[in-house]
């Protein structure tokens, strides 16, 4: 298991040089001028632009300009922000953990969600229960991440007060009103999760149901819950693991969404802003932490394999 971990680690080497590859090409040839931007009409005249060019190196041929974003990079420096005037690194760190609360609690509640309707679904298939939880589960894939933010707000927020609309809770704040700024980004965020594993969890535990071990272990008189719980649950969560960790990769991506319409200070929202900004380190590092974060979740579930199926073994 140690040597397939460290082999996986090195494996992620490649895959994170060719993403700051791209970022940096697609950044370097997309349209405009990011230090006219910076200046503003008012003073991007052609002294001030050449000068901000040369201390930003950007004067530089494009792969000495790459070249020394990498040596920064191995010295955890990842520039400094062209729009204000901060190190990358710190901004990131500022806002990092927002994003992980956001990300945490939209997983939680997708799996609270997900996990029982999927097997309650697939244990009393064509009920009432089944119909319902189907429903649901394409409600959730179907909506739009940014239009079912825009309803709950309209609902939740604007008609019946209940909950706030934008912005974070003070750390000073009690627990109850961090919480209750947390639901609805995190609602918007889970709910294209909690659908995409409710049918994979029906599904998973319905083909599990089928097979010989199942029938065998009723055979042998073991109750109907040990059945459902250890024998067939246990093996159907392997395709939900998988599935899981590759859309937690997505739930990431689609956090600069959420994070902008309910002005969530995360780094979704500092990429989504770079973006506008054309802010070009401050964009290479917003995209890096998200591609390592997918990495580091991939090499996780890997992991949890062996955990969920003793049967699979790293060689």
């Amino acid at each position: 298991m140690t040597g397939y971990i460290v082999r996986r680690l090195l494996t992620t080497i490649p895959v994170l040089l060719g993403i700051t590859f791209i970022v940096f090409a697609m950044v370097s040839l997309a349209p405009g001028d990011a230090i006219s931007l910076m200046l503003g009409s008012e003073t991007a005249n052609v002294a001030n632009v050449e000068r901000l060019r040369r201390e930003l190196g950007l004067d530089l041929p494009w792969y000495e300009q790459y070249l020394r974003y990498m040596k920064g990079l191995l010295t955890g420096d990842m520039g400094r922000s062209i729009t204000y005037k901060r190190p990358v690194v710190d901004m990131i760190r500022e806002r990092f953990n927002n994003t992980l609360i956001l990300a945490a609690s939209s997983t939680l509640f997708a799996l609270v969600i997900s996990l029982p309707l999927g097997i309650a679904a697939a244990y009393q298939r064509r009920s009432w229960i089944d119909y319902g939880a189907s429903t649901l589960a394409m409600l959730g894939v179907s909506l739009p991440s940014f239009y079912l933010g825009l309803l709950l707000i309209i609902v939740f927020g604007l008609n019946l007060g209940w909950l706030p609309i934008r912005g974070m809770a003070s750390r000073s704040a009690s627990l109850g009103t961090y919480i209750r700024h947390l639901i609805l980004p995190s609602v918007t965020l889970g709910s294209g999760l909690a659908g995409i594993l409710t049918r994979l969890t029906r599904s998973s535990v319905l083909e599990a149901l089928s097979q010989d071990y199942v029938r065998t272990a009723r055979a042998k008189g073991v109750g109907e819950r040990k059945v459902l719980y250890k024998h067939a649950l246990r093996n159907a969560l392997l395709p939900v693991t998988t599935t899981f960790g590759l859309q937690f990769g997505g739930l990431l991506g689609g956090a600069a969404i959420i994070e902008t319409i309910f002005s969530w200070p995360g780094v979704g929202m500092l990429a989504v802003n770079a973006v506008k900004q054309r802010d070009i380190p401050l964009i290479q590092g917003t995209t890096l932490v998200f591609a390592l974060g997918f990495v580091l979740v991939t090499l996780v579930v890997d992991i949890l394999y062996v955990a969920i199926d003793p049967r699979i073994r790293y060689e």
